[in-house]
């Protein structure tokens, strides 16, 4: 974004001069000087002075809008040249939920690189909500990711699917009240039976965790919190040792060999379906690249 845009935007944003002129690290009296002539320029008045107060006149607003919209489309010119960037210099950006890096850098890395042993990669953790942001601006060429819900300007290529599931210590009580139940996975248990018991949960915005809330929710019980943790693998840790049960995905329990630590125990109403998947703009010039990697994906998984 140029100065002069952002001057404008900012002034705007604030609704007056001096909280502007503080953010952009200028004098106020810069900032006025060249809104004065700006409007100038334009021959239109951009704000209407009430006090103190900068207001947008009509054509300010419409100045406005067409200086977002062209910032919108520069940045869609920058992100679209980096994603060309990539191909010409033999560059996948990948992205994976930071429950899979273990994984992915141990096991299905190695094998993409006996393929491509010249293309740079590019690796980049975080949350599927982070990820998938990075993904819609251009700024990773793959995700590797559970999902439930589709993007249509995504594609994807599906690995595995997983099922939602309770995580529960070995030797807990909860395994003794639990129930064979037709269309579920595991022995079924009913939620309200945990209320007493202690939660190991992810942090807030984690799409676990999200989930969790709401289960509980639903059900008006409150949350018996004993640890949060940043990652899947750290909660079944905690699971194992008796620290408390989790809501998790039972393919992560099977990638983090917790399989003989822990038990799992299916809930609710129906069973809730996850997909591993890889995920990538449509029409992507990497595609190729990224077929290999998700054939490597369902190999291992």
């Amino acid at each position: 974004m140029n100065k002069n845009t952002e001057y404008i935007l900012e002034v705007a944003r604030c609704g007056g001069i001096t909280k502007a002129a503080k953010n952009l690290y200028i004098t106020p009296s810069a900032l006025s000087k060249f809104i004065l002539a700006k409007e100038k320029e334009l021959n239109v008045c951009l704000f209407a002075r009430e006090g103190k107060k900068f207001v947008l006149t009509y054509a300010g607003k419409r100045y406005v809008e067409m200086l977002e919209k062209l910032n919108s489309y520069q940045m869609e010119i920058n992100n679209e040249m980096q994603h060309l960037a990539s191909m010409y210099m033999g560059r996948l950006r990948i992205g994976f939920q930071m429950s899979l890096a273990s994984v992915f850098i141990d096991q299905i890395l190695p094998d993409f690189q006996k393929l491509y042993p010249s293309m740079q990669i590019m690796l980049e953790e975080g949350s599927s909500n982070e990820l998938f942001k990075l993904l819609s601006t251009y700024q990773l060429d793959v995700v590797i990711s559970l999902t439930k819900e589709t993007n249509p300007d995504f594609g994807y290529l599906d690995i595995k699917e997983g099922n939602i599931v309770l995580v529960v210590p070995k030797n807990d009580d909860l395994i003794r009240e639990a129930e064979n139940k037709k269309g579920f996975s595991y022995p079924w248990i009913d939620i309200t039976k945990c209320k007493s018991k202690k939660c190991v949960l992810l942090s807030p915005g984690q799409e676990f965790r999200k989930l969790t809330d709401q289960v509980y929710n639903k059900l008006d019980i409150i949350l018996n919190q004993n640890i949060q943790v940043k990652r899947t693998k750290s909660a079944l840790l905690c699971v194992s040792n008796n620290m408390g049960i989790t809501i998790n995905c039972d393919l992560f329990v099977k990638f983090h060999n917790f399989e003989d630590k822990v038990n799992l125990l299916s809930f609710g109403d129906e069973q809730i379906k996850n997909k591993l998947s890889l995920v990538y703009q449509n029409n992507s010039m990497l595609f190729k690249e990224i077929t290999a990697l998700s054939e490597i994906c369902k190999n291992y998984f």
